[in-house]
């Protein structure tokens, strides 16, 4: 069988924040009017994680400790305790805290040049990194793709601007043709593409559920159902094909225009989907069994994954 996953709805959210190869203590500010949880990620060392707010009043916690307290009215605590992940071999660390406003995690090299990775994980807060982010050339923040889109198992799907709503000054109308403002943008904690393909999802009219009607919505699970009826009727075709050979077909058939730029990128994978009965002749005769990936598990928004000391950071592939 083969696995089609929306890519997340994350693109215009500063989500993700990230540090190469830290050697001195670096502040990462961000703010929230709900709390959240931040899910951190650390390779290539250890690292002591502090908490702190306006004035300087911070909670911390080594490598290998858990700690917790308050700030005023908000509580913190911080789990530092797992420094060796089994799935991909990197140290995480759990931030949660229920705090409102503008606060600051310092990150302090213990061991090594870690490079670090954290992500807001609460789907229902609205919290936001303010430094130490970064975004592709149409304002998209990196590294938002969530799991389990992450995984080089599963095909990522993200969203086109394909119908224009309400004005002409409205959004979906200016960027037509586009990828969509919310869509995810790649790539994984380990370097990888993602997603690896684009579909129409901003907007989509769909059935109504519990009803006779229709109803326009927007989303990367409104994309993702298109590309996962293109790919059945490609295993109608040839039921043996894997997740592999079928993103392969994918990227080989995929459009490209003056938005998508260079192609693969973070931002439309390997292109805009597209099917055409010359497809059906790209089918390869053996089945691959392995993914072109590194060792590491994936990595993504609310995701562990990551991979050995190689200091993996983004290329600016648009």
């Amino acid at each position: 069988f083969v696995v089609v996953a929306a890519a997340g709805n994350e693109g215009d959210k500063p989500i993700h924040s990230q540090v190469i190869g830290l050697n001195s203590k670096v502040s990462v500010n961000l703010s929230s009017n709900t709390g959240d949880k931040i899910d951190g990620w650390y390779r290539c060392g250890k690292v002591k994680v502090e908490f702190c707010d306006s004035s300087n009043n911070c909670i911390s916690a080594s490598s290998g400790s858990k700690n917790s307290g308050t700030l005023g009215n908000c509580s913190v605590v911080i789990d530092n305790t797992n420094t060796y992940y089994p799935l991909n071999g990197d140290g995480e660390f759990i931030i949660n805290f229920n705090c409102t406003g503008n606060y600051t995690v310092n990150l302090y090299p213990e061991s090594g040049s870690p490079t670090v990775d954290m992500y807001f994980a609460n789907p229902y807060g609205d919290s936001k990194f303010l430094n130490y982010t970064q975004t592709d050339v149409y304002g998209g923040y990196l590294g938002t793709v969530g799991i389990p889109a992450t995984s080089p198992y599963v095909i990522a799907v993200g969203a086109l601007t394909s119908k224009p709503l309400d004005t002409i000054t409205s959004k979906s109308f200016i960027d037509l043709g586009k990828i969509a403002y919310f869509s995810s943008r790649g790539p994984t904690r380990d370097g990888r593409i993602k997603p690896d393909i684009t579909a129409p999802g901003y907007f989509v009219l769909s059935a109504w559920s519990g009803s006779t009607g229709y109803i326009e919505d927007k989303g990367t699970s409104m994309a993702s159902p298109v590309v996962a009826g293109i790919v059945a009727q490609l295993l109608e075709v040839n039921s043996n094909l894997d997740v592999f050979q079928v993103k392969d077909i994918l990227s080989k058939t995929a459009l490209s225009d003056s938005y998508t730029l260079t192609l693969p990128n973070y931002t439309y994978g390997y292109g805009k989907v597209s099917i055409a009965p010359s497809t059906f002749n790209l089918f390869p005769a053996t089945s691959s069994s392995n993914p072109q990936t590194t060792s590491a598990s994936s990595g993504g928004a609310s995701s562990g994954g990551g991979g050995g000391c190689s200091m993996l950071q983004y290329t600016d592939l648009t």
